[in-house]
């Protein structure tokens, strides 16, 4: 039982927009997806996980309202960097983030990374997708068949970097020993099935680890036409 987070570039991109952060104690953990061209993504996206890891370096981190607080500092330190570079204008970020303290986990989210949570056999995504094809979604204009292929799917509605103020989701649940926690960035649930991803984490003889490394190749077999980064977090 333990903690691991990986990030690699995929067979496409020329360079890692990803970014992720695990705490010196394992109990912050941060995905963040950049975007805004060559250079511009891979700066919001490092420049939100250390914002996030400095925040909790000096406050708490055990209520929501922190994991909001904790994002839109993420989001003033991205503005600030496009004032004083104005080539990177535009730059933006997805950030996933959970903490955890007291037998609670928190959590904060902008954008179409992902939180899931696995506990007794079933998956559940806790964050909701900041994209438009979630909106037809949730209107029900188009089906999760649809939305697979959907030309607009990976267009989001919601990002950390990219206006001066932004809206965070936030929550809490409880956790309980054998739950795991997943966060990851689009590059991996766009090429891992729900049924597989269930399936790898359903395995306990399996390490953190390994279960990203088997995910990951998953990704690599199916095209890995994005960057792909996971953070895995089984409670003990």
């Amino acid at each position: 039982m333990g903690t691991y987070g990986e990030s690699r570039i995929g067979l496409v991109r020329k360079v890692n927009e990803d970014s992720f952060y695990i705490s010196p104690n394992r109990d912050v953990l941060a995905v963040a997806d950049g975007m805004g061209g060559y250079v511009g993504g891979e700066i919001a996206s490092k420049t939100a996980v250390k914002a996030i890891a400095y925040y909790f370096e000096n406050y708490t981190y055990a209520a929501p309202v922190q994991l909001e607080k904790a994002i839109q500092y993420a989001n003033s330190c991205i503005l600030s960097k496009t004032m004083i570079d104005p080539s990177l204008q535009g730059m933006g970020t997805t950030v996933s983030l959970v903490t955890l303290a007291r037998g609670m986990a928190f959590w904060g989210h902008v954008g179409d990374s992902r939180i899931y949570l696995y506990r007794d056999h079933e998956l559940k995504q806790i964050s909701t997708d900041h994209t438009i094809v979630q909106v037809l979604l949730e209107k029900g204009k188009i089906t999760e068949e649809e939305a697979l292929e959907h030309p607009k799917r990976h267009v989001l509605t919601r990002a950390v970097g990219v206006d001066r103020d932004v809206v965070v989701d936030s929550g809490m649940f409880q956790v309980q020993p054998k739950d795991r926690i997943l966060l990851c960035s689009d590059g991996l649930t766009s090429f891992v099935s729900k049924e597989d991803l269930h399936r790898v984490l359903d395995d306990y003889t399996l390490s953190e680890r390994e279960i990203i490394n088997d995910l990951f190749t998953q990704v690599y077999e199916n095209g890995a036409k994005d960057n792909v980064t996971a953070v895995l977090k089984t409670i003990e």
